[in-house]
């Protein structure tokens, strides 16, 4: 055997190919191109499918015709109106529950009216006019040239006073008045010329003659003269009183009284003196040992809180409290204005309301001094 191979043997025996060389993979095969997006159709050329039967196609955005537009603004123009009118109702409504509710007194709303406390109803206070070459008094240093009667607080609505502002007459020169004391008690003649009750006064307790020369005009409240003394008769002590207004020369007195709604008496005197100096001593002597007959028991009440009145002096007394609403039967007030002593008295079986007498007295003061 020889190492050398046969022709047969290498005939036989398989050959290796070479490898193929790399080819990169097909690409995908391309999209067909997209058709050319179609034309509306023409006017007439189709059908609309949102369209009523029968109604031919609308284009989208067509103009709107001009009776479309016509409509649109009869429509807004009707809406406009109503919601006018819905606003001016609505303005009328809220004026006319603003006046119906803000025109009456709160008192006579139903649901708004307070408990009331007492208090009267009195018209607008006047000052009377002052004689020719009078001058207003100055506190406590000077006299008062006003008629007297006219310087008293008039009577309240609840009194079946009227609410009318007072309307006093001219006054007219006087002559000089004399201090010569009358057979009653009573000195004659007044600051201001006025004629001082006398014993020829009638049932009534007016003189004869006014005081200023002439009758009261209309609108002014009837008020009576009186003689000085007439107070005395309701006094503990009479004889006291009578003897201090004689050494002190009262020249005039005047009162007036009403009975209001709720059954309160009120009473208010003013009496005149020729100077203050003599008024004060009656005002000292009344304030310290005053005694009314008809309000047994007085005692001091308090005026802290008060609105005070420049020039005036008060002095108030109060009854024991023996009502079952806790409140008292009677109430007292000396006041005392340059020649001028008043005396506030208010009494009530049933109770005086408190803010009724502070108004009275305050009132009477502002027009005192």
């Amino acid at each position: 055997m020889t190492d050398n191979a046969t022709p047969h043997d290498s005939a036989a025996a398989p050959v290796d190919a070479p490898p193929a060389p790399f080819a990169p993979p097909a690409a995908p095969p391309a999209a067909p191109p997209a058709a050319p997006p179609a034309a509306p159709p023409a006017e007439g050329a189709g059908e609309n499918p949102w369209a009523a039967p029968g109604e031919g196609f609308v284009p989208f955005l067509a103009p709107p015709s001009p009776e479309e537009l016509a409509a649109r603004r009869t429509r807004r123009r009707k809406a406009a109106l109503r919601w006018s009118a819905a606003a001016l109702i609505c303005v009328l409504a809220g004026t006319g529950a603003a006046v119906a509710v803000t025109t009456p007194d709160r008192t006579d709303i139903p649901g708004l009216a307070t408990r009331t406390d007492g208090r009267y109803t009195f018209p607008a206070l006047v000052l009377p006019p002052l004689p020719s070459g009078q001058a207003a008094p100055v506190e406590n240093k000077s006299r008062h040239a006003a008629d007297l009667r006219h310087l008293l607080l008039p009577a309240p609505k609840e009194a079946g006073g009227s609410l009318t502002p007072v309307v006093f007459p001219t006054p007219t020169p006087t002559p000089t008045p004399s201090a010569t004391a009358t057979a009653s008690g009573s000195p004659s003649g007044s600051p201001s010329g006025s004629p001082a009750p006398t014993a020829s006064s009638t049932a009534s307790g007016s003189p004869t003659a006014s005081p200023s020369g002439a009758a009261p005009a209309a609108g002014v409240p009837a008020a009576d003269w009186v003689p000085c003394d007439a107070m005395a008769a309701e006094q503990k002590e009479p004889v006291v009183l009578r003897s201090l207004l004689l050494r002190n020369v009262c020249r005039a007195a005047t009162v007036r009284e009403w009975t209001a709604s709720d059954g309160t008496r009120s009473q208010i005197r003013l009496l005149r003196f020729g100077s203050s100096v003599e008024a004060w001593d009656v005002f000292a002597e009344l304030r310290a040992d005053g005694a009314p007959k008809d309000l047994p028991g007085l005692r001091p009440a308090s005026v802290q809180g008060w609105d005070s009145v420049r020039g005036v002096d008060i002095a108030t007394r109060e009854s024991p409290v023996i009502t079952g609403q806790g409140r008292t039967t009677g109430y007292l007030a000396y006041l005392s204005a340059g020649d001028i002593i008043g005396v506030v008295t208010m009494t009530n079986a049933r109770g005086v309301e408190g803010p009724a007498f502070r108004q009275v007295v305050t009132l009477q003061s502002d027009l005192l001094a």
